[in-house]
Parts: structure tokens; C-alpha cells; sequence
């Protein structure tokens, strides 16, 4: 630059020729020329290489590492030449002296050649107030009841006021998905018009030509009764619904952050919902200092309206219960009631629990629960059969999941009375006209006192459930021996010395 400055000068101020400053100053024509005509640009003086440089030891090798990259443009992409296959190849076949790093850097200045990647070029939107909301799953990990999980995020954010909502869920199920759709509409308070996903299972069963779908037929439910219109973006093409995809990563970095420790989904689905709460008094961008919750309010009016009733999200299974009166579910058994032993019985699954159905009977409802836990007995599926079988009750699966509690007083009861079964099924029959809880404080405090028969326990429920304290009851009365007095010996000495 110095010199261009010196030349420019010499012609301009001071009137020489170019042939004159070249001559006296030693500059060659070329760069006085080049001094001449720059244009101010930053790189116009600069070296422009004329010919690709030499390649010694690789240029031979040049020709076939471009047919192998040429072909992979026919092949699934997993299956394709990585770097580091081409330089084993190059070795094993042509017994080529390059070292994997040179190899490498060959490798990437011939794909940037021959595939040379088109800068994409995007668009700003607008969105209408309730015209459109965009939904994405996300996964995190949580500490849930003690157990670390790994946790799957259902998000949906509006495109008008970016008013976000996040429910956590244990999978990606079609029922969590349902239920995700309907939390998510009683949060914002009505329907978007329109909804934006990308190819995920629980919605599309095929992909057809361009952005047209062959929709689940569950998700075709949910469709009609809401009678919103869902928007499929291109396969791989996740900028299509950058909003939610944003709000993914946003939520997982500021919301599960350090990693949340909770008693269960329910409780950390109500800090995710106080934390999107929060986020509508955020001001919105580029929208003139109005905040999130202001055009949120200006959506809810041209929303569709919410039904009378919510959409039952859930999915139904039918199901066969075996000689053990257990059906099963995602691997998992859960009992049913005695008497539908061996019965095809119909079942509805939810997110969080099923449903256990004889005809439009319902017959048994079960929290949903992992494989690690199963099976889950209830006991008052199986009273008729302990009925039968009293003798049953001290080895029965069904009585040792009651816990600790119940089976240290089962066994307690039974070496006060021998055989008793009969009596100690008695005990757990309580459970048909008190609640299970209630019936264990009842045990628990029976054991304490030492109480071991079928009146003293219903005597113990009863005040529980009164809430009111009673002193234990009496023993049952045995055989009592009179004792005497002392004293009479001492007149039976006297008598004897008299």
C-alpha cells in the first residue's frame, strides 16, 4: 500500500509518467499500471495464484480419489468413503507412501471441488395472530422419584407471539403425543389454525409427493375434532419450523438446567409450566416494545374455539388376561379382577395410566409403570381367589407387594395363631370398604400393639378413620390361677406347734 500511495502520488501531484517513475524509482510497469487502475478494493493487490500448485507424491493420486467421491454421490450417505477409508484404500490397493493427515486435507479440497455447497439463503416471516404454531419433540434427562431418567420434552411455540409451552413425558408414544396436543391447547386457551411438524411417526404414516402426508389414523382424530390443519416440512429440513426447534434447545439450557430432581412428571410439569408463564412478560423482538403476553392476548381472539370437552388421548389395545388374571401392556402385566381370568378384555392407554375395560365396564386401572417394576398386583383383584385358597396368603405375590408392613404383621399373625389363614384373609378384606392406606395404619399400629385379631383391627381402622386416638384392646382373657396369701403359712406353723 505504501508504494501504491508513493506511486499514485508521483503521477497525480507531482505530473510525472508512469515511463518516468518506473525508470527513476525502479518500479516495473506492471506495478505502476496495477497502481493506476486500482479501485480502492482491499485485495486487488494482492497475489492471485495462475496454476493449481505441484503435487508430487499425491497428484497421481488425484483421478481416482475423485471417481471414488463421484460414485458416493449414488450411495446412501452412511454407506459412503470417509477420509479415512480412502487413505486405507489407497495403500491397500495402490500401496501409496501418504500419511493419513495429507491424505485427509486432499480429500476435503476435492469434495469442496466437485460438491462444491450452495449458500442458502432465507427468508424473515410474519405470522397473523392465531394463524400458526410449530410443534418439535425434544429429550433431557430428570431425576425422577430417585431414578435418574432419561425424559422426552413435547414443545409447541405460537409463530405470532413465540408464547412457548413445554410438557415432559417418559416416551414419544402416540398417547403422549395426543396429550401433549391437549394440555398444550388448554394452556394457550384455543386452537392455531395452523400447525407445523416435521415427519414424526405418531402423525405421518407415509410421505407422499411434495408436502402432501398420509396422516395416522389417530392423529386424523385429533385433527377432526379440533379442526386445526397440519403443515409437514421437508424431510431434513429443520429451518422449516425454526421457532419450536429454537425453543428446544432455549428450554433445555435454561429450564433442565442443572438437571431438575423431582417426585414424579407431575410435579415437574408445574415448574416447566411457572417458568413458560414467566416468559410473557419477556418483550417480543422486532415487535415495538410489546411483550410476549400482550400479543398473546391478541392471538387467543382469533384462535378456533376449544370443544366443550377435552379429546381423550389415548390409544386402544385389546387384550387377553391369562390363568393368573394378568394382562400385559408395553412388556409390562398389570392384574385384573379374579373373575376376568382367561377374558378378552379391551384397554385404553393414556400417557400416565391405562384403563382396563369389560365391554363399557371399567374393571381396573393401573398407573403406567416400567418393565423393571412389573408386575403390579392389585390386592383387591385377588381376595375372592385368597377366599378360596386362605392357605395362599403366606406366599402369595399378590400379599407380598403390600410391603414390609403387612408382611411382618402376616407373619406375626400367623405364629400367634397357627392355620389362621382364614382369619388373616379376614383382615385383608378390609380393603373392599376402606381404602388401602387407611388399612396398612390400621396393621401398623396393630403390630405395635400387638394386636392380633380380626375385631382389634377393625376396632384400630375405625379410629383411624375417625381420626381419633383408642387405647389398644384387651387381650383375650386365658386361665387365671388364684395366689395365696403368705400369711396362711405362717399360721399353719403356729397350729403345728400348739
Amino acid at each position: 500500500m505504501a508504494d501504491y500511495e508513493f506511486i499514485r502520488r508521483l503521477i497525480v501531484e507531482h505530473k510525472l509518467s508512469a515511463r518516468e517513475v518506473a525508470r527513476q524509482f525502479h518500479f516495473s510497469r506492471r506495478t505502476v499500471k496495477a497502481a493506476l487502475e486500482w479501485d480502492g478494493s482491499e485485495d486487488a493487490h494482492r497475489y492471485k495464484r495462475r496454476q493449481p500448485p505441484p503435487r508430487p507424491k499425491t497428484g497421481i493420486y488425484v483421478a481416482i480419489i475423485d471417481g471414488w467421491l463421484l460414485a458416493d454421490q449414488q450411495v446412501h450417505p452412511k454407506q459412503r468413503h470417509t477420509a479415512k477409508r480412502i487413505w486405507q484404500r489407497l495403500r491397500e490397493e495402490y500401496g501409496a507412501d501418504l500419511a493419513e493427515t495429507t491424505v485427509r486435507q486432499l480429500v476435503a479440497q476435492r469434495r469442496a471441488e466437485l460438491a462444491p455447497r450452495s449458500r442458502q439463503v432465507f427468508l424473515m416471516l410474519t405470522f397473523q395472530a392465531g394463524d400458526l404454531a410449530q410443534v418439535d419433540w425434544g429429550e433431557a434427562q430428570a431425576v425422577i422419584a430417585g431414578v435418574k431418567r432419561k425424559i422426552y420434552v413435547f414443545c409447541m411455540r405460537l409463530g405470532y407471539s413465540t408464547a412457548p409451552f413445554m410438557m415432559t413425558f417418559p416416551s414419544m408414544r402416540m398417547e403422549c403425543f395426543l396429550a401433549g396436543h391437549v394440555m398444550a391447547f388448554a394452556y394457550f386457551g384455543g386452537v392455531p389454525r395452523h400447525i407445523v411438524y416435521d415427519n414424526l411417526s405418531s402423525a405421518v404414516k407415509r410421505i407422499l409427493r411434495g408436502h402432501k402426508r398420509e396422516m395416522t389414523a389417530r392423529f386424523e382424530q385429533l385433527v377432526a375434532y379440533y379442526l386445526f390443519k397440519p403443515d409437514f416440512a421437508t424431510p431434513a429440513a429443520g429451518w422449516e419450523k425454526g421457532l419450536v426447534e429454537g425453543f428446544v434447545g432455549y428450554s433445555r439450557r435454561n429450564y433442565l438446567v442443572p438437571v431438575p430432581d423431582v417426585s414424579s412428571y407431575a410435579a415437574l410439569n408445574e415448574a416447566l409450566r411457572a417458568k413458560t408463564l414467566a416468559e410473557a412478560a419477556r418483550l417480543a423482538a422486532d415487535r415495538g416494545g410489546q411483550t410476549i403476553g400482550a400479543l398473546w392476548l391478541e392471538e387467543k381472539a382469533n384462535f378456533l374455539p376449544l370443544p366443550k370437552t377435552p379429546f381423550r388421548a389415548s390409544t386402544t389395545h385389546t387384550v387377553r388376561s391369562d390363568k393368573f388374571s394378568v394382562i400385559r401392556y408395553q412388556h409390562v402385566r398389570y392384574s385384573v379382577p379374579s373373575r376376568y381370568a382367561e377374558h378378552t378384555l379391551r384397554l385404553e392407554a393414556f400417557w400416565d395410566h391405562i384403563e382396563v375395560y369389560d365391554g363399557a365396564t371399567l374393571i381396573a386401572h393401573h398407573p403406567i409403570i416400567t418393565k423393571a417394576e412389573s408386575p403390579r398386583l392389585l390386592l383387591e383383584h385377588y381376595l375372592d381367589v385368597l377366599q378360596q385358597k386362605p392357605g395362599a396368603v403366606r406366599h402369595a405375590r399378590v400379599v407380598a407387594q403390600l410391603g414390609p408392613a403387612a408382611t411382618g404383621y402376616r407373619d406375626a399373625f400367623l405364629q400367634a395363631h397357627p392355620e389362621a389363614y382364614d382369619e388373616f384373609v379376614r383382615i385383608l378384606f378390609l380393603v373392599r370398604t376402606h381404602p388401602w392406606p387407611l388399612v396398612l395404619e390400621a396393621i401398623t399400629q396393630a403390630a405395635e400393639r400387638r394386636v392380633y385379631t380380626v375385631a382389634g383391627v377393625e376396632q384400630i381402622l375405625q379410629a383411624c378413620r375417625n381420626g381419633s386416638a383408642t387405647e389398644p384392646p384387651a387381650l383375650p382373657a386365658g386361665p387365671t390361677v388364684e395366689q395365696p396369701d403368705p400369711s396362711s403359712f405362717d399360721r399353719l406353723l403356729e397350729v403345728a406347734a400348739g
